[in-house]
């Protein structure tokens, strides 16, 4: 049986990846920080090797990388931004930056076909067009720094040390379990309770993907192994969606009369970014497009808040 090493799975789209790998038949383990919540994974905790060790603990994850020996580690832990509020810097550099270095240098005595960083948009810094893996680098918000200099990192130990290592540089993913402080969620529970929508300005241009599609990118990244030394690829849709646009399709399949109150409050610095992936590469050398409209995840998410409640 395939052994899959996951980090992060508690959160959002790593307890997707973990159900999917499950239901792949993966010998699955986890890196979870002690009372972390599995409320995202309570049905199938049963069925998940927890290690308990901490981003921080170089010898301990060393000690549970050769006990495990993982044939693939996928690495979804960070500290994120939420409704516009970055954690802590202290976090931020610890979780995203010598979390990433901890986990790779722990992985090196490890023979495994597959390591996939996850890092994200903000790594880019201000576009005006379409952004793309080749495009310099130049962060403005200390979350894009420091899944940057993980991003560098795992680029160099690749080249040097010959490992398959691959960066997946993720844009707005949104779907069912999402933190209720991120913005998908709650524009979906103000529509549905009816509420004022408070919102900064309709023109802010996002490139949406949905959680499943993400789900199946790793997947597909996993079985190109050792293809994939070093290589930064963009997880987007390649379309650019309006704030605007998203809310009007939400009030649309809720069904709701919610009020937008545009201009609610002033918009964050990094908002006036064009955030859109440039998906060439990853079309060019992964078999995957994504497979959901954005009008069909927003369906399936409102259901599935539906469901819960």
């Amino acid at each position: 049986m395939r052994k899959a090493f996951v980090t992060g799975a508690t959160g959002f789209i790593g307890s997707h990846l973990v159900r999917r790998l499950l239901r792949r038949r993966f010998d699955v383990h986890v890196l979870c920080r002690v009372g972390s919540s599995f409320a995202r994974l309570d049905d199938v905790r049963d069925r998940l090797t927890v290690h308990a060790v901490s981003l921080d603990d170089r010898a301990g994850l060393r000690g549970v990388m050769r006990r495990v020996a993982p044939d693939y580690i996928l690495h979804l832990a960070a500290a994120v931004m939420h409704g516009g509020a970055a954690a802590a810097p202290a976090d931020l550099v610890r979780t995203s930056l010598l979390g990433t270095v901890n986990l790779v240098d722990a992985c090196d005595a490890v023979d495994y076909a597959c390591f996939i960083n996850t890092g994200d948009a903000f790594e880019y810094g201000p576009a005006r067009r379409p952004l793309k893996e080749s495009r310099r680098c130049r962060p403005t918000t200390l979350d894009g720094i420091t899944k940057l200099a993980a991003t560098l990192y795992t680029q160099q130990v690749a080249r040097a040390r010959r490992k398959p290592l691959v960066t997946l540089r993720l844009f707005s993913v949104f779907g069912p379990l999402d933190d209720a402080r991120r913005l998908v969620p709650r524009v979906v529970a103000g529509a549905r309770a009816g509420t004022p929508l408070l919102l900064s300005q309709p023109s802010i241009p996002r490139d949406y993907l949905y959680v499943a599609d993400v789900v199946d990118l790793y997947l597909a990244v996993m079985r190109m192994g050792a293809c994939c030394k070093g290589d930064v690829l963009n997880a987007g849709s390649g379309r650019k969606t309006t704030l605007g646009e998203l809310v009007d399709m939400i009030l649309a399949l809720t069904g709701a009369r919610s009020e937008v109150r545009w201009n609610a409050f002033p918009v964050a610095p990094h908002d006036h970014e064009i955030r859109v992936a440039d998906m060439t590469r990853t079309w060019t050398r992964v078999a995957w497009r994504p497979r959901t409209s954005l009008q069909e995840g927003l369906a399936r998410t409102i259901r599935s808040v539906a469901e819960r409640r």
